[in-house]
């Protein structure tokens, strides 16, 4: 089972053909108007292309700065990171967060976690 409706994946294909090499150029910086909270370093966006077939709410935890993975964090955006994620945590409202690893990313330059609200069964 795909995490995205076929209707979703349609229009997040739709999007990757925008970009000649979507996987290497496309970036984040461009969602500001998605933003439904900003930090220092990070900020928190509504994901234009959620995985609508398994959950019931999906945002992205997104750095500012653009890197690929969480080890090439500077010690200002991992200590930001720990206190987000302590935050999220005691907001007990998303259920999850999720990173893909490299060969699962569709975005490689530009780190993204995934925020889940799970669907109820």
């Amino acid at each position: 089972m795909s995490g995205r409706s076929e209707e979703t994946r349609n229009k997040y294909l739709a999007e990757q053909l925008q970009f000649e090499d979507f996987n290497a150029t496309r970036q984040y910086d461009e969602n500001w108007k998605h933003v439904v909270t900003s930090y220092n370093h990070w900020y928190i966006l509504t994901n234009l292309f959620p995985y609508d077939n398994i959950a019931k709410a999906h945002d992205l935890l997104v750095p500012k700065r653009i890197f690929g993975k969480m080890s090439d964090c500077n010690k200002e955006e991992w200590q930001e990171y720990k206190t987000i994620l302590n935050q999220l945590e005691s907001d007990s409202y998303y259920d999850s967060i999720l990173e893909n690893f490299s060969r699962s990313r569709s975005i490689l330059k530009h780190l993204h976690l995934h925020l889940i609200v799970w669907k109820e069964e």
